[in-house]
């Protein structure tokens, strides 16, 4: 298997920051385009071995997690420097592990965007690494924001109300460049009775349904390999897909009441999304409880990139007028959201002191079951995200009392799928953990 960093040109393990920033350190030492690409075979291999181990989401045989979460640390208080303005800020360590959690933590091409700025001073092998993976992102960028264009005129044109969510909308409207905002999908919504025309578009476009939950359904371009390309960047050849909702409702977990976003009524919304004025967005301060529902919803979605986005959301908003704290307690009171969103809106605090009000989070706090509280107290936001191991207080944490705990441990013996093939693969999984002991307290 490939180990990551070989390919790093010049000192790939040396940790001293370098003076020079901005675009001429990116110039100075620049990796082939290709030096972290993996074929079919290797990819497949990775899985099948993480599976073995009991860890699916650890595919890295050559990494030590120790070093990962360490140059995880690292990045969260670079982030803290460059968002809190520090003209001084500098992310130095291991290039092999920064690298890996860079794109563990969706963060590399926001890094590698900084650099070019001159807001972030790393070493030159760092400096290099960190172009990479935005150049990679630009160009995957480029084509998922071109194609979405493309479908979202298709849908408006055949006369189907689209809302564009997350990534799609607020990397252009939020970030410096679209670029620095990774993302996997292009989620649309749409009124549940027009979901059907609106498929019959996207097959229309050469696009195949890969997958149908309740509340959405999954598809991707005909042509393209679904195996990544790396798993070291995000490789602008990457597979992305179309989430096609007809429902903003989020399940945080199988134990745990939706977070019933849907009673906002969000296909109401005025908001226009500027590529395609006849779709919508969503209006705050329902986008700021959607974007914090969905990361909070499972630590797996906890990344630093989505506590970074929160805050410039919130950021732009308040200080634009377009969000108020006194409108977003009332909606997610209103709707029964409020407890849903503590674990973003406090990791996202703790990332950027001074973003969030404290009041909102003490309305968040209580609103949450205690076990949310307890176990958020003892994360930061470089220790979030979940790839390695599962704690059972992590586990249990959105349950209120022994009914939600009973009605947890019973959907994940029966999981919900019409598909005898995924029912196996997701029994295949968990034996593999029980047989490595990977559940732990």
């Amino acid at each position: 298997m490939q180990s990551p960093g070989k390919t790093v040109e010049g000192s790939a393990h040396g940790t001293g920051p370098s003076t020079a920033t901005g675009d001429e350190t990116g110039r100075a030492l620049r990796l082939p385009f290709d030096a972290f690409d993996l074929s079919e075979g290797e990819v497949r291999d990775r899985f099948r071995w993480a599976r073995k181990q009991g860890k699916p989401g650890w595919l890295w045989p050559e990494a030590d997690i120790g070093a990962w979460r360490l140059a995880l640390v690292q990045i969260e208080e670079a982030i803290r420097q460059v968002v809190g303005g520090s003209r001084s800020a500098m992310l130095e360590g291991d290039i092999p592990a920064v690298g890996l959690a860079c794109y563990t933590s969706c963060t590399g091409p926001l890094l590698g965007w900084w650099v070019r700025e001159g807001r972030l001073s790393v070493s030159p092998p760092l400096a290099a690494l960190l172009d990479l993976h935005l150049r990679h992102n630009q160009i995957r960028t480029e084509r998922m924001q071109a194609e979405a264009r493309h479908l979202v005129g298709a849908l408006t044109d055949r006369g189907i109300d689209v809302a564009v969510l997350k990534g799609a909308h607020t990397g252009p409207a939020y970030f410096a460049d679209p670029a620095t905002r990774c993302a996997s999908d292009i989620d649309l919504l749409v009124r549940p009775e027009q979901a059907p025309p609106a498929e019959e578009v996207l097959r229309s476009h050469h696009i195949v349904e890969r997958s149908r939950a309740a509340r959405e359904s999954s598809w991707m371009p005909a042509d393209m390999r679904p195996e990544p390309r790396s798993l070291m960047l995000t490789h602008a050849d990457d597979p992305w897909s179309i989430d096609l909702h007809i429902s903003l409702n989020l399940p945080v977990s199988s134990g745990a009441p939706l977070a019933a976003l849907d009673r906002a009524q969000p296909m109401n919304s005025s908001q226009s999304w500027a590529p395609v004025p006849a779709a919508k967005t969503l209006p705050q301060p329902l986008l700021l409880l959607h974007l914090a529902v969905h990361a909070s919803a499972g630590l797996q979605n906890l990344t630093l990139l989505r506590l970074v986005e929160l805050h410039l959301v919130i950021q732009r908003d308040l200080a634009s007028g377009i969000l108020q704290w006194g409108q977003f307690l009332v909606l997610a009171e209103q709707i029964e959201v409020l407890g849903f969103v503590y674990p973003a809106l406090r990791l996202c605090e703790n990332l950027a002191p001074g973003t969030i009000a404290q009041p909102v989070l003490d309305r968040c706090a209580r609103a949450a079951p205690s076990g949310v509280v307890r176990v958020v107290s003892r994360l930061t936001p470089a220790t979030a995200q979940r790839i390695d191991r599962n704690s059972l207080s992590e586990y249990l944490m959105w349950t209120r009392g022994w009914r939600d705990v009973a009605r947890l441990i019973g959907r994940d013996l029966i999981p919900t799928t019409s598909s005898w093939k995924a029912f196996w693969s997701i029994y295949d999984r968990r034996l593999w953990r029980v047989l490595r002991g990977k559940i732990s307290r």
